[in-house]
């Protein structure tokens, strides 16, 4: 990794942020509504997201995914 530059695409932060956090591809692609092939090619740096699907991905990676314990209880 030359100078940091690596980390400056929205799929090596995604990649960097799922690893980190434990969490898998499959969730994530569920949550913005990308099948499986096409994930993996935008990963690969290969394809590009929709526009809807970049919406959901900035939302995931400010923690629009996570369910907080109120309301997995209200689920119930």
């Amino acid at each position: 990794m030359k100078g940091g530059e690596d980390m400056n695409t929205l799929n090596k932060i995604v990649r960097k942020y799922l690893d980190e956090n434990g969490i898998s591809d499959k969730f994530f692609e569920k949550y913005i509504g990308c099948s499986q092939s096409v994930c993996s090619k935008w990963f690969k740096g290969e394809r590009k997201l929709n526009e809807e699907q970049l919406r959901k991905t900035h939302e995931f990676l400010s923690g629009g995914h996570i369910k907080k314990v109120e309301d997995i209880m209200k689920e119930e």
